[in-house]
This record gives C-alpha cells, structure tokens and sequence, in this order.
C-alpha cells in the first residue's frame, strides 16, 4: 500500500478546489495536487490521469509520475508527480535580477520552450509564469498540467498565436514581448512547419490580453498590474 503524507502546502486555487503541497510518497519527495470536493475533485483527477498520459506519450516536459489515487490525509482524490528539486519559477527568476540581459536570456529560453511544445502539439493555455520553472542547467519543465491540451495534428497557427500572446500578456510591455516571439519563431525555423506568427497580430493579442487579465484582477480585488503574472 503506497503511503502518502503531506508536508507544506505550496498553492491553490481561488476557491481552494486543487491544492498543491510538498509531500512524500513511500518516502520519495513529490509535488502533490489534491483535488477537492467528491464530485468536482473526481471529474478533475481523471482529466489530469488522461492528460498527464497524453503529454508524456509525446514527450512534454513534464516531471515523472509517482502516484495516483486516494489522499486518505484530506479524503480526496490526488495525483502527484517527482518534486522539481532545485527548479525556480520563471516569475520568481525574472523578478528577481535587474540585468536586463539575463532577463532577455530568461525569456528566449521560454520562447524556445513555448515553441518544442507547440511542435509536440501541446497547448498549456494557463499561461501564468509559476507553471514555467527553470533547473540550474537551463532546463524548463511545466506543471499544472491537468488543464494542458495536446492537439493530435499539431496547433492550428492561430491557436499557437493565441497561447504565445497570453504569454506574451504577463511580461511588461516593450521589449520582453517582442523578445518572446523571435526566439519562438527562431526555435520554430528548422520544424519545416511553416508556422508565422505575425508581429503585428501577436502585439495585438498581447494588448488585448493583458486588458483581459486586468479585468479578471479587477473583479478579484487584486492588483490591476502585476510585473510577470
């Protein structure tokens, strides 16, 4: 029987429906995500089993799975994967330094990162920065993926624009944006897809979005403007 003990939470949603702590599973350090509520908790669970499936069949950057399956701690439904041990957010990185050339760096890996993933077909449309985290070799792996959507034929250039742009939203305005979209298009060039994401349509979209995430914040009583969300 696998054994499964939680230690500190490290995020939830607003309404506390999914909840991720640092746990163990039969003593192995793992990200744990609960979800609550019978009903609600089980519909969710068996969408991340189904998806986590299809991310790591086409070879998503995605932490191992170590189990799946009842969280007798908080009666719920849980599923929890290999604890990204010395990984950091993108949000926490970019906040962090002042060079502006490491933040340049910072933000062409994301863009080569955004682009393997579109190559794979693989949609993660939260495109906040927390679920992006970065090791010290330079590697990026993604979380939260029970709401990633992999797309048998590959994205559709305007669902990639439209995941790119929601990215490209969490950035300040200027230059980081721009600076997303090349490195994507650069990281794109030797896939023979043909994919070309306008500049124009993408800043666009950028625009439009962030007036999207400031009224979510609004209707929130968060703050309207967040630097790298």
């Amino acid at each position: 029987m696998t054994t499964v003990k939680l230690e500190e939470e490290l995020h939830s949603n607003t309404r506390r429906t999914r909840i991720t702590y640092r746990g163990l599973v039969d003593g192995r350090v793992a990200a744990i995500k609960c979800y609550r509520k019978p009903l609600f908790g089980l519909v969710h669970w068996i969408r991340a089993l189904r998806r986590g499936k299809k991310i790591r069949r086409v070879g998503g950057p995605v932490p191992p799975t170590v189990y799946a399956g009842w969280i007798a701690e908080l009666t719920c439904f849980g599923f929890a994967t290999e604890f990204l041990t010395g990984y950091r957010p993108m949000r926490e990185l970019l906040r962090e330094t002042d060079d502006r050339d490491e933040q340049i760096q910072l933000i062409k890996r994301l863009g080569e990162c955004i682009a393997d993933l579109h190559k794979k077909g693989i949609e993660q449309p939260d495109c906040n920065l927390t679920n992006f985290l970065m090791g010290a070799d330079g590697q990026i792996r993604m979380v939260d993926e029970d709401d990633v959507r992999v797309h048998r034929a590959g994205l559709r250039e305007g669902v990639a624009l439209s995941n790119l742009s929601n990215l490209g939203a969490r950035l300040p305005p200027g230059e980081l944006p721009l600076v997303l979209h090349q490195a994507y298009l650069e990281a794109f060039g030797d896939a023979g897809s043909g994919i070309r994401l306008d500049v124009k349509e993408f800043e666009s979209q950028v625009s439009e979005k962030k007036q999207q995430l400031r009224k979510k914040r609004t209707a929130r009583d968060a703050a309207p403007d967040r630097e790298y969300d």
